[in-house]
């Protein structure tokens, strides 16, 4: 297991951010830095809901730009990640990856690029989505990092499972650590996903990597 000391941790610092990208979401990255990180299935949220949420959250950026405080933020959280974790902690869709055969790929994903392109943290592989903690060990924008594992492990689990089409969401959900609170935070969320969610043991797979040290 890694110990993630105060050595070890860049937090944030908006003066410090590099060009990122924009697709639904505004993406930031900062060199160093840790990053939280969810991507769901497809099939998770329905097309029509997900474009209305969309609408009502594009509402509330354009009249609250950024940069933001922690008021902002915690508004943001408030108001529309707890209602899209509240929806995919429900089991909504296909949830291809409640099948052992699934996760077992996934992981092999996730891992292959560890240490090479990335340092992989905790992570839990829920049936219809995935939460991890990432460090870059290079300047690379995430979606470039996030590519080969989304692109690979969709080519491999439709195979395995005999559909075709789109297996994941185009866009993953980032945050950048501000603290290693706020990272002990995260990898307690992690943990205990499954736990809120109601899941058997057979039905995730979680992998603590990380260890805080003071």
């Amino acid at each position: 297991m890694l110990s993630i000391g105060p050595k070890d941790f860049v937090p944030f610092d908006w003066d410090a951010v590099a060009p990122g990208y924009q697709r639904n979401l505004p993406h930031i990255t900062q060199p160093g830095v840790i990053y939280f990180i969810t991507f769901r299935l497809a099939d998770a949220v329905p097309a029509h809901v997900a474009a209305r949420w969309r609408q009502e959250r594009d509402a509330w950026m354009q009249s609250h730009p950024k940069p933001w405080g922690a008021q902002e933020e915690a508004d943001f959280r408030r108001l529309f990640t707890r209602r899209m974790e509240r929806w995919m902690d429900a089991g909504h869709g296909s949830c291809l990856l409640r099948q052992p055969i699934h996760r077992e790929e996934m992981q092999r994903c996730l891992l292959h690029g560890d240490a090479v392109n990335y340092v992989l943290g905790d992570f839990v592989i829920m049936p219809n989505h995935v939460h991890m903690l990432l460090k870059p060990k290079f300047s690379e924008q995430l979606q470039i990092l996030l590519r080969p594992i989304k692109g690979v492990s969709a080519r491999n689990i439709n195979r395995a499972s005999g559909v075709t089409g789109t297996l994941w969401q185009g866009e993953s959900f980032d945050h950048i650590m501000r603290s290693l609170d706020q990272l002990e935070r995260v990898q307690e969320y992690i943990r205990h996903n499954p736990v809120k969610a109601g899941l058997r043991p057979d039905e995730f797979t979680y992998v603590q990597r990380w260890q805080v040290m003071r």
